[in-house]
């Protein structure tokens, strides 16, 4: 049989788990509206059987994938902007793992001795380098215009993207020759990122990003309020733009009965909901030929959703400070006093779990246009990237594949690898597997690569909450300008 898509053989894993989790927690109840809690396999290695469609078996060789070849000695030099190999679930660590500690130590183990082969049959070290994110790029640049790349290897942030493909700081993926290559055939363990100008450029292992944005459910707020719970409404295909309207409403109060409102809808940084909002409803912001499009009709009619939001006065703000669409700071994390009751949410942001009230994660609902099932509006993805002059790429990926192939025939594990980290962080498995889950519910534009273009959403939102321009007025407002960033960034 065929094998599917990368995409397709995830999603049909979530799905199906998600089913499981649902079947098993009938007649049950708690605070996440889906039934008892489902505590994760016990040291991860019973994944529940095979639930991913029947596909061909990885390619068995002296290696996982590849011969074991010598090379040399050679050292790989890698850059990120935190210490440590840019490569997940590698096990670049020297310290074994250890069962007291470990998130999994099942799959900890399996990776960090397959880690211990790959070194020994391709003889070989990695140079981890740490630099300050900001420093990244200048550097990349200055030692590619010197003729001394300043790594083999680097983690090429999504957002700043567009210009160092531009300015040809890296290669494209199609410079490598590796037979046999996972990246460039299967799939079992890797998978190609960023796709543009007629070619890849970054890459990463299969395992799903738990990092994608959904929305943040306050139950303390939805349980006070008798709002209904926007987990059940997820679960029976009810959660819309209509539902959160209605949630927002209920939650918005002056509790004190001093006449300020202290208890809000939403919070988040504005214009970052606007994005998220135009993604979920197939809105765009950019033509195919990179023209201005915040006039695409699912935009207007997401741009029209936002309005309502911030003229009701359903946005968490402080009023004794002022609201600031600027302040991403004060604004992304508002929420966690818990006097919002639906936030922008990741993992990353969660605070470890550590929050004074009860809470849930689902992706962001619908909006009534919506036909690809995406929920929320992302840039490219974070990933691995080759600088332009490194000689030898297609050893690297080679090194790179053997250690990602890790759990061999089991490539269900690599979901294992990858939830740990939410699990110790989401109150639920269903939470859990939501988070995964929206990592292939995200629509892309290249609105949100080109610099400052997606900022103006900030200013669109400003105006709705300061109620100076209708929406119609505000697109139109800034047509001009828009189009001549993208005409001076994209040469049109």
């Amino acid at each position: 049989m065929k094998a599917f898509s990368v995409k397709k053989r995830i999603l049909v894993l979530v799905a199906m788990l998600l089913l499981v989790l649902a079947l098993a927690a009938c007649g049950g109840g708690n605070g996440n509206g889906n039934g008892g809690d489902t505590p994760p396999p016990a040291g991860g290695s019973d994944n529940g059987g095979d639930v991913v469609a029947p596909q061909d078996e990885p390619a068995g060789h002296g290696g996982n994938i590849h011969e074991p070849r010598d090379l040399a000695g050679r050292t790989i030099t890698t850059v990120a902007n935190w210490h440590g190999v840019p490569i997940a679930y590698s096990a670049w660590e020297d310290e074994e793992p250890d069962p007291a500690t470990a998130g999994n130590y099942y799959v900890d183990r399996r990776v960090w001795e397959n880690a211990q082969r790959v070194y020994a049959d391709f003889n070989f070290s990695f140079d981890p380098i740490s630099i300050d994110y900001g420093y990244i790029v200048p550097t990349l640049t200055s030692s590619v215009m010197a003729g001394d790349p300043f790594a083999d290897i680097f983690v090429l942030s999504g957002g700043g993207a567009l210009p160092v493909i531009q300015g040809e700081l890296i290669q494209p993926l199609s410079n490598i020759n590796l037979p046999n290559s996972d990246l460039f055939g299967n799939n079992f363990y890797s998978r190609r990122v960023i796709n543009f100008a007629g070619d890849y450029w970054s890459f990463l292992n299969l395992a799903p990003s738990v990092s994608g944005f959904g929305m943040g459910i306050n139950l303390d707020i939805i349980n006070a309020t008798g709002a209904p719970n926007p987990v059940d409404l997820y679960n029976q295909g009810r959660w819309t733009w209509d539902a959160l309207l209605e949630i927002m409403r209920l939650a918005t109060a002056d509790t004190t009965g001093d006449g300020t409102i202290d208890r809000w809808g939403i919070s988040g940084q504005p214009g970052d909901l606007a994005w998220h909002f135009i993604g979920g409803n197939d809105g765009r912001m950019v033509t195919d030929d990179f023209q201005y499009w915040f006039d695409h009709p699912n935009t207007i009619e997401a741009l029209e959703f936002i309005e309502t939001i911030f003229r009701e006065g359903l946005f968490m703000y402080d009023p004794a400070q002022g609201f600031d669409t600027g302040d991403w700071g004060r604004n992304f994390f508002a929420w966690q006093s818990g006097q919002s009751a639906t936030w922008k949410a990741t993992t990353w942001a969660m605070n470890d779990g550590d929050l004074p009230f009860e809470f849930a994660f689902v992706p962001f609902p619908t909006g009534p246009s919506n036909t690809s099932g995406n929920t929320w509006m992302a840039g490219w993805e974070q990933a691995l990237a080759f600088p332009s002059g490194v000689e030898g790429i297609a050893d690297v990926l080679m090194v790179l594949e053997e250690f990602w192939s890790w759990p061999g025939d089991d490539t269900d594990l690599l979901y294992e690898g990858a939830l740990a980290w939410p699990r110790g962080i989401f109150l639920t498995e269903e939470d859990v597997l939501r988070v995964a889950g929206v990592t292939f519910s995200q629509a892309n534009c290249i609105g949100m690569q080109v610099p400052q273009y997606n900022w103006i959403t900030g200013s669109f939102v400003n105006h709705f909450h300061e109620q100076t321009m209708t929406v119609l007025q505000a697109v139109e407002a800034y047509r001009g300008p828009q189009q001549e960033i993208l005409d001076n960034f994209l040469g049109n």
